[in-house]
């Protein structure tokens, strides 16, 4: 037990040094003189002097592993820097997009659970019947177009000419809806081949012969069959969280919805180093912390899962 937690332990302290080391060196040495990006990004003209000092100012004539440990030192007490475009504090901008993002996200989840489950058993109640294929041909034909034009025909279709919806930003609360239709039907074709899949394997196994043969209510048997039908969607639906909000960034885009995603693009637009740096470590550090969370879940709800891992 003691040498398990030190494993583990050792291997979230090497992802931690290797997620903050990694972003800091790449972003360090493989752009422009960052000196020379924070003048440019200000509308001042780079000159060796004024370059001088603004390296002084940021920092880089300091060696580069003496920055990397003041960095690290920083971040761990809630200080992420500087914007280089804005000048404004990277965790205050994180704070103010997080929240939109996370929105997003809910809503999103919420119509692919809707939509998947609904659309999921139909497709298994009418197999090899028309619904069905019909079903199948426009999962298919989601699943192949890009999300960007995808959302491009959305805004198209329910803004410009139906004026039902508004194009983008955040000012309404049915903002929210176009970028989280167009993220879902990203994700929603898998799902409802998933949910029919595990509903007509399940339909085969002994257990519901065994249902109907005791006289059980049709309601009560298409309940046993959901419950143990949903279990692998659910764990995938968790799963594609931490996708979700980091996969957000285009659709962010299209829709200019003030989240992470766009807070990215435009730390990439205008160079910005430190928000750049600090989107990476952020995501990173979520990627990995739900992938634990979902470890565990998933080791709860399948004793099996427990037993190989021991």
């Amino acid at each position: 037990m003691i040498k398990s937690i030190i494993k583990n332990c050792g291997k979230i302290l090497l992802l931690l040094f290797l997620i903050t080391f990694i972003p800091f060196f790449l972003l360090t040495y493989l752009s422009n003189d960052p000196a020379e990006v924070a003048l440019r990004v200000q509308a001042i003209t780079p000159t060796e002097q004024n370059v001088r000092q603004m390296r002084s100012e940021l920092g880089l004539d300091q060696p580069f592993f003496a920055r990397y440990i003041d960095w690290v030192q920083q971040a761990l007490k809630g200080d992420l820097g500087k914007s280089y475009a804005t000048g404004k504090s990277i965790a205050g901008m994180i704070s103010e997009a997080f929240p939109y993002t996370v929105f997003l996200t809910l809503v999103t989840l919420i119509i692919i659970i809707v939509t998947c489950l609904v659309l999921g058993i139909l497709a298994a109640n009418y197999q090899n019947h028309w619904t069905e294929k019909v079903l199948r041909l426009i999962t298919f034909v989601l699943n192949a177009i890009p999300s960007f034009w995808l959302g491009l025909l959305l805004i198209f279709l329910f803004s410009i000419k139906l004026n039902w919806l508004p194009t983008g930003g955040a000012e309404r609360l049915l903002s929210v809806f176009l970028p989280a239709l167009t993220l879902s039907l990203a994700y929603s074709s898998s799902y409802i081949r998933l949910i029919r899949n595990d509903l007509l394997q399940n339909k085969q196994l002994p257990y519901v012969d065994y249902y109907f043969t005791r006289g059980f209510s049709k309601k009560s048997i298409t309940k046993h069959l959901l419950k143990n039908s949903l279990r692998s969607s659910v764990v995938s639906i968790g799963v594609s969280i931490p996708k979700l909000i980091a996969g957000s960034i285009i659709i962010e885009s299209v829709f200019a919805w003030p989240g992470m995603g766009l807070l990215c693009i435009n730390a990439i637009r205008n160079r910005d180093l430190p928000v750049l740096q600090a989107y990476i470590v952020i995501m990173s550090l979520f990627f990995i912390s739900s992938s634990l969370l979902i470890d565990s879940l998933n080791k709860r709800i399948d004793p099996r899962l427990r037993e190989r891992g021991s």
